[in-house]
Order: C-alpha cells, then structure tokens, then sequence
C-alpha cells in the first residue's frame, strides 16, 4: 500500500477499492508463497514470503499438487485472456 497507494491481486490486478469503493477499502488476502506445512515450527513469516490475492485466485493457487505460484498463475491467466479478445 505505501508503495502504490492501492492494494491489487498479484495474480489477476483485482483492486477491490476500485471495484466497490470505500468497503473495498484495505480488503485483499495475504497467501503463503511457501506452504505452512513446510515451514519450520519457528519459522516466522516476513512480509516478503507473503503474496497478496484475490480470494478468486487464492483457491487457485492452492487448487492443485503441487501449488501454482503466483508467477504460474499470473501467467495462466495471461495466456486465457490473450485468446478470449475477439
């Protein structure tokens, strides 16, 4: 947020205050880049081993074995919207 002044999906751009204005305000999930079942009990998490997503695309990261990084994903979607614009 300090950095762009917004909070969008890292996957797909979603920005929730554009889409529904002050309710959206501050509203994104924060996804494990390393799955928790693999971190050490006295890992702690930093800033950096998290992504921030859109629900929508959080399900997908953690919908197959093993998991799709947010790279994977970014580029998924990417590749579908490319041969869906006419």
């Amino acid at each position: 947020m300090a950095k762009t002044g917004k909070l969008e999906c890292e996957a797909c751009a979603f920005d929730f205050a554009q889409a529904f204005g002050e309710l959206g305000e501050g509203f994104i999930e924060a996804h494990h880049r390393v799955p928790v079942h693999r971190l050490g009990g006295t890992t702690k998490t930093k800033a950096e081993d998290l992504a921030l997503v859109c629900p929508n695309c959080h399900r997908m990261l953690h919908r197959s074995d093993p998991h799709l990084s947010v790279d994977e994903l970014r580029e998924l979607l990417a590749s579908r919207s490319c041969g869906n614009a006419g």
